[in-house]
């Protein structure tokens, strides 16, 4: 059975100056915490099949310090090219992680499926979205720093708040089911990713995974109900 160290995470850099000598010094020692758990594996939100060059983005970090903001290379982002630049939290927390723990290679276990720019224009009319990111700020307002807003991402109040977002849109049906038909892509990510994941682990495994916190409500029912898997909890 393979032992699973699931981390949501928001996209970097929102609220923070990640740059900053303090918050620096606050990713080094939320990296420092999750090292205790001795995760022999670390997957991240890219996707599964430019590995390639996942690859050689972890390698090229090890020639910069992770408080330089620099520009590792370009990637393909849903049909754009993209910089992949160290701000970004696959850099600040996983690869910094990686390195900590001397690890060769980081997963890509994402998948790239762009949610219907369609179907959004259609159920976009019937959502309430500032209900929704009003919820979350209140939530989410107390953390004080980066330790405290993660420990917020990852709690049940939270991922119930997050997850239910996807609940309203369920229910919209202008006429064809066009919140389901939504969800369903949303859904489809996720099977995809803990796929993607099923086919990193291996009998003994601790794999610690960041992803968007988002993910976390179906992800962990999936990893709960695998029989190939057990949930760590807390991070």
């Amino acid at each position: 059975m393979a032992e699973i160290i699931l981390v949501g995470t928001f996209h970097y850099p929102d609220r923070f100056d990640v740059f900053s000598h303090d918050v620096q010094k606050q990713i080094d020692e939320f990296t420092n915490r999750l090292a205790s758990f001795h995760p022999n594996k670390i997957a991240v939100e890219f996707p599964h099949e430019m590995q390639n060059e996942l690859d050689k983005l972890y390698a090229r970090s090890a020639e910069y310090s992770f408080e330089e903001n620099v520009v590792y290379g370009n990637v393909e982002r849903y049909g754009f090219i993209v910089p992949f630049k160290s701000v970004n939290e696959i850099v600040q927390v996983g690869f910094r992680l990686g390195q900590k723990l001397n690890l060769d290679k980081i997963y890509g276990i994402d998948e790239d499926i762009e949610l219907s720019d369609e179907l959004l224009d259609k159920i976009t009319p019937y959502m309430d979205l500032n209900s929704f990111f009003e919820k979350m700020r209140m939530i989410t307002e107390p953390a004080k720093d980066l330790r405290g807003l993660y420990s917020i991402l990852n709690s049940d109040e939270c991922i119930a708040v997050d997850h239910s977002m996807y609940l309203d849109i369920n229910k919209i049906n202008p006429g064809n089911y066009e919140g389901s038909q939504f969800v369903l892509q949303w859904y489809e990510r996720n099977l995809k990713i803990f796929s993607n994941l099923q086919n990193v682990c291996e009998k003994g495994d601790k794999v610690l995974v960041l992803i968007g916190s988002s993910h976390l409500k179906i992800l962990k029912e999936l990893i709960t109900a695998s029989s190939e898997m057990n949930l760590c909890e807390g991070i």
